[in-house]
């Protein structure tokens, strides 16, 4: 008889970091709460227009397709940076952002290479890092420095030895912006010590007041740099949609080389939604960044109650809020959910530096925020009578 087998996964999927719904609550507590959920921890974005459905949908997009949607692409990148690209060798065109993200730590970082990634950062850069089994080296963001890479506290020999740096602008959680000085400096560092600098933009159009600045922009920003994009989230194209990366043409070629490995295709469907963007469209943005900006401020009243101090800056999908004393993040959310029947991220979910933090989403519905002022302050209400009547 033939012995039970034992099926083990590999190493990487053990060095693989916590994702954000590890960090919130594994079932719906509605009925034991006995109040509605309010989930201020994950991101949504509405799906807008969305186009009609063709017989021809599912079928792969031919080079033609590519090639047209490629030339879109590379306008709206000379109209938004101010800086040509090439249709045909400096555009790669994927997934999502996600996806596009494990094919450049594939394409470009070898086993125990060490990669610069940001803490507090988005969690998936570190996964993507540790799928190819390169070394994610995390780097500090504080808000002594707005939550922006301080490139000369980056210790010279982990500078020097680390194949490529990730950053992201706007910053998640923290909504910090990085200006085309800061790229500058950020160029200086990677043309110094060889690093591929990977940079996360694909919320960039939708921060109100930012003056649009790109690596294409600067001289020899093209030779270390590869920037990825958003259909939906840069262009307002219908959602869910594709992403894309602008680089040099040693990045794109490795990038279609995974791709293909992966057997990768897009569709027409997808194709053809990420030709759709628009004027209406890119209006519809604007309805977008206006509702965050008006969730915002019903957060401002949510931490006055809840005592928390915000910080990061004051644009993108995110809130970014200090924890009173010293509390820890994970204990002070879960509360907030028994409690509150809120749910919020610990800052911790984003790295150790973000330890003492909570991000809040400003993207949901406005009535959720007004629900959620409400339950927090019956909430501290409830207590601090109790508390004086137990006195």
């Amino acid at each position: 008889m033939m012995k039970q087998m034992v099926i083990e996964q590999a190493d990487r999927v053990f060095h693989l970091p916590p994702t954000a719904e590890d960090y919130l609550p594994r079932r719906d507590r509605t009925k034991l709460l006995g109040r509605e959920v309010l989930d201020l921890a994950r991101f949504s974005w509405p799906e807008g227009t969305v186009t009609k459905t063709n017989g021809d949908d599912h079928q792969f997009a031919t080079d033609d397709d590519l090639a047209a949607l490629a030339e879109k692409t590379a306008a709206w990148y000379q109209r938004r940076f101010g800086a040509g690209i090439n249709p045909k060798k400096e555009i790669f065109i994927g997934g999502g952002i996600r996806q596009i993200l494990n094919l450049v730590a594939l394409s470009f970082f070898n086993p125990g290479e060490m990669v610069l990634t940001p803490d507090p950062g988005y969690w998936h850069y570190r996964a993507a890092v540790s799928l190819a089994s390169a070394d994610p080296i995390m780097y500090h963001l504080g808000e002594r420095n707005g939550y922006r890479p301080v490139v000369n506290r980056i210790e010279g020999n982990v500078a020097r030895l680390a194949k490529g740096m990730i950053i992201n602008s706007p910053h998640n959680p923290t909504g910090a912006m990085l200006s085309l000085e800061n790229l500058s400096e950020l160029l200086h560092v990677a043309g110094k010590e060889n690093l591929i600098v990977i940079l996360d933009h694909a919320f960039e159009t939708l921060i109100d007041g930012y003056q649009p600045a790109s690596f294409f922009a600067l001289p020899g920003g093209r030779k270390v740099a590869l920037e990825l994009y958003s259909y939906a989230y840069n262009m307002g194209c219908p959602y869910p949609a594709l992403g894309f990366a602008v680089g040099q043409r040693a990045f794109i070629g490795g990038l279609r080389d995974m791709a293909g490995t992966f057997g990768f295709r897009l569709t027409r469907r997808q194709v053809r939604d990420a030709m759709a963007g628009d004027a209406d469209l890119r209006s519809h943005l604007d309805e977008i960044k206006s509702g965050w900006t008006h969730n915002r401020e019903q957060v401002d009243g949510l931490c006055r109650t809840l005592g928390l101090v915000p910080s990061g800056e004051r644009g993108g999908p995110y809130y970014w809020a200090k924890l009173p004393g010293r509390k820890q993040s994970h204990q002070f959310c879960r509360r907030l959910y028994v409690r509150c029947g809120i749910m919020a991220l610990p800052g911790v979910a984003f790295g150790e530096n973000g330890e003492g933090f909570v991000r809040l989403s400003l993207t949901g519905p406005e009535d959720m925020y007004h629900k959620a002022t409400e339950a927090a302050g019956r909430f501290f209400l409830t207590a601090h009578d109790q508390g004086k009547h137990d006195g």
